[in-house]
Formats: structure tokens, C-alpha cells, sequence
């Protein structure tokens, strides 16, 4: 087989998910350059971005949960104040206000 009978290369695209995935990276405190399981969960995520049907989408999806999971687990511990906290904080103090209010 000649390099002439291939198919062409497929694009990949880097879009929702990928940015999504950098941006739980980047709040992990996680460097996809020095840390594989992150680097692999980024790859995974173009997939899926770049993905032409349903069923290779959630194939990547699947894989990247478990990569993710990976590296959660090897992420080390944040300090509270992330947007997650701010807003169950500013959920709980609505919450008190109507309870008092």
C-alpha cells in the first residue's frame, strides 16, 4: 500500500472540550507538558472535538472521563476559593438569608 491509496489526514480541532479540559487542567494545578495522563486527556479531547460521528464522540468520551479521573487523583490538593466554592457559598448564604428573612 502507497502513501497515494491512504485516506487523507484527518484534521483535528481543538474546541469546547478541549477548553474545557485545559481550564480543569490549569484548576488542577496540572501541566499537560510534564504530565502524561494530562497530555492524554487533552489528545482525548480533540477527539472528541474533531470526532465525524456519534459513536468514535463517545468513545473518546469515555476515554477521557477515565483519564480524567487519573489525573484528579494525582492532582495534588487546592486550597478552597475556587468558582465551584464561591458558588456554593454564595448559594448557602441566599439559602440562610430566606431562612432568617
Amino acid at each position: 500500500m502507497s502513501d497515494d491509496d491512504s485516506e487523507p489526514k484527518r484534521r483535528l480541532r481543538a474546541g469546547a472540550v478541549h477548553k474545557a479540559t485545559l481550564a480543569e487542567l490549569s484548576d488542577l494545578g496540572v501541566d499537560p507538558k510534564v504530565n502524561a495522563a494530562a497530555a492524554a486527556a487533552l489528545r482525548l479531547a480533540t477527539e472528541m472535538d474533531s470526532a465525524k460521528d456519534v459513536k468514535s464522540a463517545s468513545t473518546a468520551a469515555r476515554e477521557l472521563r477515565q483519564a480524567m479521573a487519573t489525573v484528579r487523583g494525582m492532582a495534588s490538593p487546592q486550597a478552597k476559593g475556587g468558582q465551584v466554592d464561591q458558588l456554593a457559598a454564595r448559594a448557602a448564604q441566599r439559602a440562610a438569608a430566606r431562612r432568617t428573612g
